[in-house]
């Protein structure tokens, strides 16, 4: 008796075996011969075990969260370059393209407008396009726009900001043209590694700016958000992923209604929270999917990515990491997680004033050789005010190490 353990496609593969049995069968009782019969069953037999179904190989996708990204005045003029008499981005992010280069889908929030010129920084800011580059060439796939200086250059900046991200074919969501653009981009579809995945992108307000129609930000409205994630569902995700611009800003703990949007979001089935907005590092928790578990992520506030902000705290992030997995059964969980922290360093170079966005753990043994001691204590500051509160926050949130050349990330 042969017996086939049969299940998904296996199922149309022995089906298809056995039907190739009986034909062979048939067509050596024409043949009028017995050994004829066992030459076929023979090669049939062969045929069937050759393309017998492969072990299933269990997919992962790992994805990589970027908080603020700022261009205050000092950093426009930083990235002016007299000799092309352009914008060139590329030194502040190239430090981050090992971390970056981990994931398979990078996004960054990007605080600011692109409305051309003239470029300004706070309080209403618009930077040169060249700031995308440097991001892209760093390792970012993605931003989302929905912040309170959405509308710091009003509809022209906003619909500018759009244009420039679409012909630099840069995916991004949060704010829009308008009801049919968002209706296109609302939800951001990702689509990566056998996951499909739903990003939804909102902000608390836009610093008392109205937002003239018809352009459209997404603000914080629970019957908004309620209606954007059951569409998204419908569009058969695998995942809701939720990056909100909310907080208290220079406040190191998430305030209540931090809190309580998140618990509203973890309701409505969202298991990837990403927060912005205060400027500083707030903590991360997570809980993995196992049999007594079900997985969700809260990253209450991701700090700044990079900006001209000096005061204790504001020098610097995290970028979070969230590995997702999907088995044989096709159900998506939530496995690792994980934060580098990353500083500001802005050394001064021929008298000019540079930014370079430092992964923390792997500049750490070469401080002594690539700080000055005012610098050196300015990072020694950042990373023992941020390991202290994250070390005794955090909840299944560890920090993700450099050691002997290479980024330890968690494997599938």
């Amino acid at each position: 008796m042969f017996i086939v353990d049969i299940s998904g496609d296996a199922a149309l593969l022995g089906i298809l075996f056995l039907q190739s049995i009986v034909e062979c069968y048939l067509c050596a009782i024409k043949l009028n011969g017995m050994k004829k019969l066992l030459n076929i069953l023979c090669v049939v037999l062969c045929w069937g075990m050759s393309s017998s179904a492969q072990p299933f190989i269990p997919q992962s996708l790992n994805l990589i969260f970027v908080g603020d990204v700022m261009g205050h005045s000092p950093q426009i003029n930083s990235a002016y370059d007299e000799a092309t008499k352009g914008y060139s981005y590329d030194s502040v992010f190239t430090r981050m393209r090992g971390v970056l280069s981990q994931a398979d889908i990078v996004v960054a929030n990007l605080e600011v407008t692109l409305a051309g010129e003239p470029y300004k920084g706070y309080p209403q800011f618009s930077s040169p396009d060249n700031l995308v580059d440097g991001l892209t060439n760093a390792g970012v796939d993605i931003l989302v726009t929905a912040n309170n200086h959405s509308v710091d250059r009003g509809k022209a900046g906003i619909t500018r900001t759009i244009e420039v991200l679409t012909k630099m074919n840069v995916p991004h969501t949060g704010t829009f043209l308008d009801a049919d653009d968002r209706e296109a981009k609302n939800p951001l579809l990702i689509e990566k590694n056998g996951f499909k995945l739903g990003l939804l992108n909102y902000t608390y307000g836009t610093n008392g700016i109205p937002i003239p129609s018809p352009v459209i930000v997404n603000l914080i409205d629970t019957a908004l958000i309620r209606r954007d994630v059951l569409r998204t569902r419908e569009l058969g995700v695998d995942e809701v992923i939720v990056f909100i611009h909310w907080g208290n800003e220079y406040e190191r703990n998430p305030s209540k209604n931090q809190i309580k949007m998140a618990n509203f979001l973890k309701n409505l089935g969202v298991r990837i929270i990403i927060g912005s907005h205060p400027h500083v590092v707030q903590r991360m928790e997570a809980e993995y999917d196992t049999d007594s578990t079900t997985g969700q992520v809260v990253v209450y506030s991701l700090g700044n990515f990079v900006s001209n902000q000096r005061k204790r705290y504001c020098n610097g992030g995290v970028v979070t990491f969230v590995q997702l997995s999907k088995g044989d059964m096709g159900k998506t969980q939530i496995a690792n997680t994980g934060y580098i922290p990353v500083w500001v360093h802005m050394p001064y170079r021929n008298s000019k004033r540079l930014y370079q966005v430092l992964p923390v753990s792997e500049y750490e043994p070469l401080r002594k050789q690539y700080f000055n001691a005012a610098d050196d204590s300015l990072f020694n500051e950042f990373c023992t005010d941020t390991r202290d509160l994250l070390s005794t926050q955090n909840v299944n949130f560890p920090e993700i190490k450099f050691s002997d050349g290479e980024w330890l990330f968690p494997k599938p």
